[in-house]
């Protein structure tokens, strides 16, 4: 089986972690004392949503060009230095929003990130996983080609937090929290649906949503699961909203891969769907 990095698809558990630890109303302020006065008053349930304003800091020219150089990454109060809140309540995507999410449950459960989703979340949804935090845990991968390029991008640069594992495992976690396995009233809040405007063909369509760390297909909610994208991977994991089923599976190269995406929704849907 492969085991490769899943990149933002440790974005569910990030947030099943997080709603599990305070309600979803808390103040980002009240999380982190030391944060930016403009975020301070962020509620969690915009920064899990992508909802919040903030800027993400992907677009950033010097961050792609030292991310495409191997360069070590920046401290993250260099990121959080940079961070911008425009206007609320309209989906954007933030990294940004993630790492400040990371750094509270570093800071409320006195661990590493690893270790606090390994713990809250990662192994009572039997996911097994290993850290992704330095270059040497290249080595831990499986299943994929791993040439010198990828040996020197430093996860690091992955801000929100990261792990590895098995594609279809991770899918499977996000099975059973739908199935209510981390209690289900974190499943319903999870998949609340936001509408995001993606584009008619894409395979989240119709009712392209996000929720609470996941993205969403159909109103109601047929659909769920997150994508991952970074050096050498697209990755994605889905699961029914029921919780019957799932699948995950990743594709080399960078960048969303529709063809991956749809595959796996297709995998998840009940027999006999019809568009």
């Amino acid at each position: 089986m492969p085991i490769v990095p899943v990149y933002s698809i440790a974005k569910t558990y990030t947030a099943a972690a997080a709603l599990l630890t305070w309600p979803v109303g808390t103040r980002m302020g009240d999380l982190l004392p030391e944060a930016d006065p403009n975020s301070s008053p962020l509620s969690l349930e915009s920064v899990l949503s992508h909802r919040s304003g903030l800027n993400d800091y992907f677009p950033w020219d010097d961050y792609r060009a030292d991310v495409a150089a191997r360069r070590d990454p920046w401290p993250a109060s260099q990121v959080l230095a940079r961070a911008t809140v425009g206007e609320s309540g309209q989906f954007a995507y933030s990294n940004i929003g993630y790492l400040l999410v990371r750094l509270a449950l570093e800071r409320a459960h006195g661990e590493s990130f690893f270790d606090v989703l390994n713990a809250m979340v990662l192994t009572p949804l039997s996911v097994d996983a290993q850290r992704f935090e330095t270059r040497e845990d290249w080595g831990r991968c499986s299943g994929v080609e791993i040439d010198e390029s990828l040996r020197a991008y430093h996860p690091g640069w992955v801000y929100p937090g990261t792990f590895i594992a098995d594609p279809a495992d991770a899918a499977a976690g996000i099975a059973r929290i739908m199935r209510g396995d981390l209690g289900p009233s974190l499943a319903e809040a999870m998949k609340q649906v936001h509408l995001v405007g993606a584009p008619d063909t894409h395979p989240m369509q119709p009712g392209a949503g996000y929720g609470l760390g996941l993205m969403t297909s159909g109103d109601p909610v047929s659909v769920v699961g997150h994508g991952g994208q970074g050096p050498g991977l697209s990755v994605f994991a889905a699961a029914s909203a029921d919780g019957k089923r799932s699948d995950g599976d990743f594709a080399a190269g960078e960048g969303e891969d529709l063809d991956l995406i749809a595959r796996c929704v297709e995998a998840v849907l009940p027999a006999g769907h019809a568009d």
